[in-house]
């Protein structure tokens, strides 16, 4: 838990957290594994404007510089920086507008390989009205772009995709309503993939609810269409996707989420050679327990993956499962100190013997704050 600086009508919170990881697999090959051991320090800060009315604003800044014993090409530095605005305007008219810039890097692929640096930023706006304090209209709008620099291989990924959107709410319980969502994206490669270039349609419906102080989430199943023009090439499929909590008692909560959609592939991740997109399958469950000072934590994920072309001609299409489960326990020391240490395994099972892996980590953090 943060204490804060009070500086006028802002809270200032700055922290500090130091890690290690141990993994046996640095570069998530199937053979020839090379285990190494790595430290991180993440400074960081969180200024947060104190409620004006029902005005908010709110800044984040953090800094990541990890650094490996054995395998130097693996070592990077991430900045993170993330603000927002929320403005609640009269007559029921509420405004967000935020932004968030990346400046980060995809691991290496291999041994001698070396990190791929990007900059990567979105920025967003959302405005919705309530009517008759039941039925309510959102619009938003979002731009999204990646830059990867000082190697042209990795340019492959540049990108911009806009997303606008719309959301019609109607409250039929008090703490529960319908939803009917249209959202419309259109992505641009703008180096070497401009033949992947791509607009998709999604319209959905779903339910959010609030059923007791204890059960709460979101669901939604709709359809999804999207068109590669320039390929003569559409994939659609049902697209689905809930994110459900449970406060079992009021020191457990349980938490469900899934999505089923269209995804496309990429250098980053090491699939574009084999078709330009994939339907992916995802869900993730987690149950957390707090005693005392201690929280524990276990969870686990499923993911299949199907790939929707055979862009390599080789008469097959790449299908992957991947298997994760995590344990961990946090300790909270004093209110400005806390620990933790993390186990967590890692298996991709695919049809392709060349992209099959499997991973040990091991985690441990300290965090230092105000």
């Amino acid at each position: 838990m943060y204490a804060a600086i009070r500086l006028g009508p802002f809270n200032i919170i700055p922290y500090v957290s130091a890690s290690g990881i141990y993994t046996d697999n640095v570069f998530l090959t199937k053979r020839n594994k090379k285990a190494d051991f790595s430290y991180s320090v993440l400074p960081g800060i969180k200024l947060n404007l104190r409620p004006i009315g029902r005005h908010g604003f709110y800044l984040n800044y953090d800094a990541d510089y990890a650094r490996y014993g054995t395998y130097g090409e693996a070592d990077y530095f991430v900045q993170s920086a993330d603000a927002a605005l929320d403005l609640d305007l009269p007559k029921t008219l509420r405004l967000k507008i935020g932004d968030k810039i990346v400046s980060g890097a995809d691991p290496p692929d291999f041994e001698g390989d070396k990190t791929a640096p990007y900059l990567y930023n979105i920025a967003r706006i959302e405005a919705s009205y309530v009517f008759f304090d039941r039925v309510g209209l959102g619009v938003n709008y979002a731009h999204e772009l990646k830059d990867y620099y000082k190697r042209r291989t990795d340019e492959v990924d540049n990108f911009d995709t806009n997303t606008v959107g719309g959301t019609l709410r109607f409250r039929i319980l008090a703490r529960t309503s319908m939803l009917l969502e249209y959202t419309y994206s259109a992505t641009d490669y703008r180096k070497l993939r401009t033949t992947n270039n791509s607009y998709s349609n999604i319209i959905n419906s779903g339910i959010t609810w609030d059923i007791t102080a204890k059960t709460r989430g979101v669901v939604r199943g709709g359809y999804v269409v999207k068109e590669y023009y320039k390929l003569d090439r559409t994939d659609d499929t049902v697209y689905i996707s809930a994110d459900v909590s449970h406060e079992i008692t009021s020191r457990t909560i349980f938490t469900l989420s899934g999505i089923r959609s269209v995804f496309d592939s990429s250098r980053a991740d090491n699939n574009i050679q084999y078709s330009s997109s994939y339907l992916s399958n995802q869900v993730s469950a987690s149950l957390q327990h707090t005693y005392r000072k201690f929280t524990g934590s276990i969870g686990g994920s499923y993911i299949y993956d199907r790939y929707l072309h055979d862009d390599l001609g080789v008469g097959t299409r790449r299908k992957d499962r991947v298997w994760r489960g995590w344990v961990g326990i946090d300790y909270q020391m004093q209110k400005w100190i806390k620990l933790g240490i993390k186990y967590r395994y890692a298996n991709l099972d695919s049809n392709f013997d060349s992209e099959d892996y499997a991973e040990n980590l091991i985690s441990f953090f300290v965090t230092l704050s105000l």
